[in-house]
């Protein structure tokens, strides 16, 4: 009971103070590193900025002391971030799917408050640094955020990074836009490229024993079926409801959305949204549609003047579960 109690306060701290005189790794042979700032906290682990102090040391055999980088940090207990490691270990040369340079296990002592502390093991995956952010927070804020140039380019990594995983048999099972993270192709300017990420929930294709995974919002309709399943085909209809708030900014269908969207953006929506999941296209069937130029005419021009369209809050979204026929019927 106290170790469970101590597990959910650990989560709960939104600001760590590590010394790194203190922390040290329970592997001698394992690089030096420094931790950063906090960049963010998520149901599996913590995000600091990370730094390597020992530049003769090689992680995945590349140098890469010399580029930012973050450390996903959880206590050694759980066993999603083990779980994201070993996954991420299987993509080490797929461009849009985020890069892991290595992994490092760590004993601190933690300030628990009332001048109580404890020792405690931590485990930490180093990972590619996204400059960028996630794509939900670029959306949502980005005013450089208005052409269907980004929405082509975004969607064909994204599609990508999902064939390379579903081709590994495995099925990532929080497919959103909060984890989706950009990151700078060249440092010395600003193109980013969408790499997936978070890949704590994710399972191997067939294994039906495990619950229902990640966002409700973008859960298929067989994940709350009477006899709830999620599988690859289940990917796809998460990266419809991407796309519809790629296009639209919202994750609500309505009648009035559909006016101002194009035939081809239709079309694509209605195949990610195939409500028969066996009939649902695999990411590769996506990507090898007819007309793959297409997706530049995912919008029409004046779109994003249109003034009457308010932002959806992450608390008020909800995925379109059946699409009326008619709402295509120029198709």
């Amino acid at each position: 009971m106290e170790n469970s109690v101590f597990i959910k306060d650990f989560e709960k701290k939104s600001v760590f103070d590590f010394d790194e005189e203190v922390e040290k790794s329970v592997n001698p042979n394992a690089p030096k590193w420094i931790r950063g700032p906090l960049l963010a906290k998520g149901g599996f682990g913590s995000v600091f900025l990370a730094e390597m102090i020992e530049t003769t040391h090689v992680l995945r055999g590349r140098a890469r002391f010399h580029q930012p980088m973050v450390v996903k940090t959880t206590l050694f207990s759980k066993s999603e971030l083990v779980n994201e490691k070993k996954i991420l270990d299987l993509f080490v040369n797929c461009p849009f799917i985020i890069q892991c340079y290595g992994d490092d296990t760590t004993i601190s002592i933690l300030d628990c408050g009332n001048g109580i502390d404890k020792e405690v093991t931590l485990y930490n995956v180093f990972l590619e640094y996204a400059s960028g952010g996630t794509l939900f927070d670029f959306i949502k804020d980005s005013p450089l955020y208005n052409e269907s140039k980004q929405i082509k380019q975004f969607l064909q990594e994204i599609l990508i990074g999902v064939k390379c995983i579903h081709e590994k048999g495995i099925v990532h099972c929080d497919l959103k836009l909060e984890n989706i993270l950009l990151v700078k192709e060249r440092e010395e300017d600003n193109i980013f490229v969408a790499k997936i990420c978070d890949f704590g929930l994710s399972k191997m294709s067939g294994d039906w024993m495990t619950p229902i995974q990640g966002t409700k919002a973008y859960w298929a309709p067989e994940c709350v079926s009477e006899n709830p399943i999620q599988e690859q085909y289940s990917d796809i209809w998460a990266i419809g409801v991407m796309v519809l708030y790629m296009l639209t900014k919202k994750l609500e269908w309505s009648e009035e959305l559909s006016k101002h969207i194009s035939e081809e953006a239709k079309h694509f929506l209605i195949r990610c949204f195939e409500t028969n999941p066996l009939k649902r296209p695999s990411a590769k069937m996506l990507l090898e549609a007819p007309d793959p130029d297409s997706l530049v005419s995912f919008l029409k021009r004046d779109f994003f003047t249109i003034s009457n369209f308010q932002q959806t809050t992450r608390n008020e979204t909800r995925v379109p579960r059946e699409l009326e026929i008619s709402l295509f019927s120029s198709l």
